[in-house]
């Protein structure tokens, strides 16, 4: 199979370093990442709304949905709302086909053969991922959990506290090691942030060689922070500048005794199985509180995924259109020459 066909996803637990890897890879002559997109998972969840797709009216219909519906940040792909109405009328009929097809028009806009996306959810949504795109590339990076979640809560991104962030970071190790013992070593690829920011040369050999990009594209990736695309505001001053460590271990200064404690307590087994060695701070214990707080989150998400299970077990029985992209598969042999 032709790598250039093949899409690429980047997600992992929030604040792990996905927009960095974001745009090291954009910055690759030969790859298109947007800036994070939201529409994907939602056309997945409601793939059974959107009628006969065998109607061009039905899937120009879609884009609209993709256009008006809060929160897509379609604009994102910089495509106007009649690209990308086009581009989903010209796809093949099924809901993977049109979402692969207006990352490919934006793609083909840059100049660009390959598409992907990146959204840090994405490592907890993988049955939408590999749904409608069963050829994808999922990369995903896992960052020390004390790092992610003192940035988590320096920026606001938490809404919980601690106990939130810490089952965010579990939950997402949890789908990530599920999924890659499910995938193929040419389908699925975990980077450690720290790894990317100590040795990034290393680490950008071995993405290239995994996705099977242009090796001269090496350079692109390197400089990413000298592109034109960078993110700002406060949660992105680091992608502004050359890989660095400055915040590797900034969380030493953010994170109390009974914080880590917690982390411990919550996170220390996977914690262990991914090489980070557990802070044991003397005599600190985690929170009785906040392990409540934790139990609760935890139920409320199992419940949310009990009842996401629920509606796609019906749906194996009331909606059996393909939903899988077709957009990869290649085109058909041309007949033999007669003469």
């Amino acid at each position: 199979m032709s790598e250039a066909r093949r899409p690429v996803f980047v997600g992992g637990c929030p604040r792990s370093g996905t927009t960095l890897l974001r745009s090291m890879l954009n910055a690759h002559p030969e790859l298109a990442i947007p800036h994070e997109t939201y529409f994907v998972v939602p056309a997945w969840r409601r793939r059974d709304a959107f009628g006969d797709l065998t109607d061009e009216r039905a899937r120009r219909a879609v884009a609209r949905w993709i256009v008006e519906t809060p929160k897509t940040r379609y604009p994102r792909l910089s495509l106007t709302e009649d690209e990308l109405s086009d581009a989903l009328a010209a796809a093949p009929p099924t809901v993977g086909s049109m979402m692969a097809a207006a990352f490919a028009a934006s793609a083909a806009k840059q100049g660009k053969p390959r598409w992907g996306d990146k959204r840090p959810s994405y490592i907890t949504n993988m049955n939408a991922v590999y749904g409608f795109f069963p050829n994808a590339q999922f990369v995903n990076i896992i960052r020390d959990p004390r790092a992610a979640i003192a940035s988590m809560q320096r920026i606001g991104w938490s809404w919980g506290g601690l106990p939130s962030a810490t089952e965010m970071w579990t939950r997402s190790l949890s789908s990530a090691d599920t999924w890659r013992r499910r995938l193929g070593p040419d389908q699925y690829f975990s980077i450690y942030y720290e790894d990317l920011v100590t040795h990034p040369e290393a680490v950008v050999d071995q993405l290239i060689a995994f996705l099977g990009l242009d090796p001269s594209g090496r350079g692109a990736m390197l400089h990413h922070h000298e592109a034109k695309d960078i993110p700002t505001g406060t949660p992105f001053t680091e992608v502004a500048k050359p890989v660095n460590t400055d915040a590797v271990r900034t969380w030493e200064k953010e994170l109390t005794p009974e914080d880590l404690a917690f982390i411990d307590h919550v996170a220390g087994s996977l914690m262990a199985a991914h090489g980070y060695e557990l802070s044991h701070p003397a005599g600190a214990r985690p929170d009785k509180e906040k392990l409540r707080k934790l139990r609760k989150i935890r139920n409320r998400r199992l419940s949310e995924i009990r009842k996401r299970q629920a509606v796609d077990l019906k749906r194996r029985f009331t909606y059996r259109t393909p939903t899988a992209s077709r957009l990869h598969l290649a085109p058909p042999e041309p007949p033999p020459h007669q003469p």
